[in-house]
């Protein structure tokens, strides 16, 4: 009974380290997987009225009913086969990791339920109780690392557990069956915990096995309903749980000359294809529970670079992470966001780069003289791109105002008046978020800095552990890519309050003040002078500073003596397979091991009459297989030779013992 228990108690810890491993693919689904793990005991109270076989059918095809009913919700016309195979489908094209819905989590939990079923069967025979959960970890944790192409064990550490409590398995309980295919799969696992240090994390994808659903939507430019959102005050929109970051509406990358276009082609969330710019080295993790009060429209608010979204129907654009809804925003509608904030320090950004290759965000169609040669007298003097983009922010903002009455627009001609219009010219020196974000995106554009328009949310203080998002809090603002570091944002005015630090900025602007000569005649308004800006308290907190790499050296001895472990397990079984003349060979070992290695000269039936009755039975087993021309074996010869060896194990000293089952001696003894 002990012993049953035992195994059981093994299993469990199995299949938990495995079912946790692949929880790693959804978005919070651990406790339905650890629990899904337990559902192959269900079996067990099965197998004692019906034969093994019928109870695991009968435990699978109640999970098949359960899942076909969870998820019948996504196609409610099909078929039950047909609800249940296009299941996986779904989970290759949705996003990484998957949302915790119903269709999505069918695959996971009827794999586990499977694994399950079978481990826990399996150990209730004499012989198999090591394969089939050697087995069923390795297929738990192989499906865990291609649905999350192996960022789910980084380091190896899962896959090295594993690999301890099989060995622990093998050492502790009592096997009379085959072993070689478990020994087989323990070096397999091994090998995979030396393979994530060597190989690159960009394996096998299985989602380009299946190609993911694309959606043309048809969105109009947000940027004209700023002055709408700005005349309606007070009115909610929605409301949100978190931290006090911007909230990120849409974000447009293409310009025409006339507006700013939103992508039109969306896809699942998670696709394979990469943005088109990579996201910076420093970044943080931000998460946001939200709720739709008045918002309308197919654009679904975020925050930052958008990862995970609890909603299935939810689509993005991969470049930019714009999110949207094909049915458009309903009031009530709840969901949370979890998004990549990229967090530069200021440092980072004052001998930053920009990529050459972003041609897609400096695209200027037709771009106007004038405003070509405003920006270039504006930036003559800055000597970085960082110190550029700052001199234009200044430059924008100077004898500007915002103004919620002011024309709308973003083409050159709007921007042409906001910049240079004469005193009492509609729209002239007066605009929204519009104007300026557009005004800046297009002078940065036009000296060289891949720049993008940003459609959200000032940040809002929480209310009763909410915060309020009222139409009066949209605005715009411009980002800039810098090469490492990712998208920036700036505040020509009314921004997002992010961004580098105002004592940042203070300090090129008044570098660039002290160098700024008068600009030379033009037809077009001379540039502001870049003065010097009035205080400004600084209280943008530091910029997390980027975690060292990992020091992979540091498991190059846990991963020698894991591979120690492995061959010394392969050479037992080798001399299982051998026989009576294998297990004197595994005396030998120990002997070895002990420090009391006979001489070579001396007999077998000399060294085995030393310890006891069962070595010299041993013995006499081990000439009848060497010499004998039929050998007759009438009792087991490896518990023969265990005997021998704990006699053998109790004379050798404390530290040969410490080393016992990873001393490398007996892989050099023929």
């Amino acid at each position: 009974m002990s012993n049953s228990l035992l195994k059981y108690g093994w299993v469990t810890a199995v299949l938990l380290v495995g079912a946790l491993q692949l929880s790693q693919a959804w978005d919070g689904a651990t406790l339905y997987f650890g629990l899904a793990a337990l559902a192959g005991f269900a079996a067990l109270p099965l197998k004692r009225i019906v034969p093994a076989g019928l109870a695991a059918l009968a435990v699978m095809t109640l999970a098949l009913t359960g899942g076909f009913f969870l998820a019948r919700g996504a196609s409610p016309d099909r078929d039950p086969t047909w609800v249940l195979l296009d299941t996986v489908p779904r989970l290759l094209t949705a996003a990484r990791p998957a949302p915790a819905t119903p269709e999505l989590l069918v695959p996971g939990l009827l794999l586990i339920i499977g694994v399950s079923t079978g481990m826990v069967l399996s150990v209730t025979k004499r012989g198999t109780a090591l394969f089939v959960p050697a087995l069923g970890a390795a297929t738990l944790y192989v499906s865990a690392a291609l649905l999350t192409t192996g960022r789910a064990d980084r380091y190896g550490l899962v896959a090295l557990t594993l690999v301890v409590v099989l060995a622990l398995g093998w050492l502790i309980i009592d096997r009379r069956g085959p072993v070689v295919p478990p020994a087989v799969l323990a070096t397999a696992l091994a090998a995979l915990t030396l393979l994530a240090f060597v190989l690159p994390a960009n394996g096998f994808e299985p989602r380009k096995l299946v190609t993911p659903p694309v959606t043309n939507i048809a969105i109009s430019n947000p940027l004209p309903q700023l002055a709408a959102w700005a005349a309606q005050g007070e009115t909610e929109l929605f409301r949100m749980r978190g931290p006090e970051v911007p909230v990120r509406l849409v974000t447009l990358s293409r310009y025409s000359g006339a507006s700013w276009e939103a992508a039109s082609t969306y896809g699942p969330l998670g696709v394979v294809e990469p943005p088109d710019l990579p996201i910076g080295g420093k970044f943080q993790d931000a998460s946001v529970d939200l709720r739709i009060t008045g918002l309308q429209g197919e654009w679904l608010p975020g925050v930052g670079k958008p990862q995970a979204v609890s909603l299935s129907d939810a689509m993005v654009d991969p470049d930019t992470g714009s999110l949207v809804v094909a049915d458009g925003l309903k009031a009530g509608l709840s969901y949370t966001v979890r998004g990549v904030v990229e967090t530069p320090a200021d440092t980072d950004l004052a001998e930053a780069q920009v990529p050459a290759a972003a041609t897609k965000y400096t695209a200027l169609p037709w771009l106007p003289f004038t405003l070509a040669e405003y920006a270039r007298q504006a930036t003559q003097n800055a000597r970085t791109p960082y110190e550029k983009a700052v001199a234009l922010e200044q430059v924008v903002r100077l004898g500007r105002r915002p103004d919620a009455e002011a024309p709308v627009g973003s083409s050159y001609a709007r921007l042409e008046t906001f910049l240079f219009g004469a005193a009492g010219e509609s729209g002239a020196g007066a605009g929204t978020a519009e104007q300026f974000a557009s005004a800046y995106a297009v002078l940065a554009r036009s000296v060289g800095l891949p720049t993008r328009v940003v459609v959200g949310f000032q940040p809002v203080p929480e209310q009763n552990g909410e915060r309020i998002v009222r139409a009066a809090d949209a605005t715009a603002w411009p980002e800039v890519y810098f090469s490492g570091w990712g998208w920036v944002a700036f505040d020509p005015v009314s921004g997002n309050g992010s961004g580098p630090s105002a004592a940042s900025k203070r300090e090129v602007l008044n570098r660039l003040a002290s160098t700024t000569a008068k600009p030379a005649p033009t037809t077009l308004a001379s540039v502001p002078p870049l003065v010097q800006p009035t205080a400004v308290r600084d209280d943008r907190a530091a910029a997390p500073q980027t975690p060292k790499g990992f020091p992979y050296w540091a498991f190059t001895p846990v991963l020698v003596l894991a591979g120690l472990f492995v061959a010394r397990t392969s050479r037992r079984v080798r001399l299982r397979a051998a026989g009576p003349v294998g297990a004197w060979h595994e005396v030998l070992d120990s002997l070895q091991l002990a420090g009391l290695q006979p001489l070579p000269s001396r007999t077998v039936p000399d060294v085995a009459g030393e310890w006891g009755e069962a070595g010299a039975r041993l013995a006499v087993l081990v000439d009848q297989a060497a010499f004998a021309p039929e050998p007759v074996q009438h009792e087991n010869s490896w518990r023969l030779a265990r005997q021998v060896k704990k006699a053998v194990r109790r004379k050798a000293s404390w530290w040969r013992k410490v080393v016992w089952t990873i001393d490398p001696r007996p892989l050099f003894r023929r």
